[in-house]
């Protein structure tokens, strides 16, 4: 009975998810209309930005921190030292859920300028997609219940799935030809 409640709970999720996407893409198609090259610079930058914040977040939660400020013995200090820990890993899952959103949606535009489209591919990647957003959302709940330094396990991984996502989007960024983008908005004012 049990498996049955977990195979149902899991559907409900792909549901959920599948539906999200659907939304996305179709929201995106109306409002956004074509790639411009603002875009897909904007793109590389996210990226990059997301490569750069993991690493730093993986530094802020190491162990060595909280064994220093647990030898040091005064109690205020831990505690605002797990509260402010708490406070920034909060904020940075639900940054790199947002940038994760908003790479997700321009991979969706972006589908119809690729050299070689593969659907393999974006399954692949809508996967991984749909594990950070899984995964971000149980780490948020932890992170709300125990702390920073009780769900370094779940953000290391989180962190892994991010970086994961992002190396298999970046491949997506090398098959679009750009010659096929709509201008930058700059260029379309001079």
């Amino acid at each position: 009975m049990t498996g049955l409640i977990l195979v149902l709970l899991l559907s409900m999720l792909i549901l959920t998810f599948g539906v999200r996407l659907l939304v996305q893409s179709l929201k995106s198609r109306i409002d956004r209309g074509a790639v411009t090259v603002d875009d897909f610079c904007k793109a590389r930058e996210t990226l990059d930005s997301v490569f750069y914040e993991t690493a730093a977040i993986q530094r802020i939660f190491s162990s060595e921190d909280m064994e220093f400020i647990s030898r040091s013995g005064a109690v205020d200090v831990r505690r605002l030292f797990l509260k402010e820990r708490k406070t920034l890993a909060l904020q940075w899952l639900r940054m790199i859920q947002r940038q994760l959103a908003h790479l997700m949606d321009l991979h969706l535009r972006l589908a119809s300028y690729t050299y070689d489209p593969r659907p393999k591919f974006e399954l692949k990647l809508s996967a991984k997609y749909l594990n950070v957003i899984v995964v971000s959302h149980i780490v948020l709940l932890l992170l709300r219940m125990r702390g920073p330094f009780k769900a370094t396990r779940a953000i290391a991984y989180t962190i892994r799935a991010a970086g994961r996502f992002c190396t298999i989007f970046s491949l997506r960024l090398e098959r679009i030809s750009p010659t096929r983008l709509s201008p930058g908005r700059e260029s379309l004012v001079h």
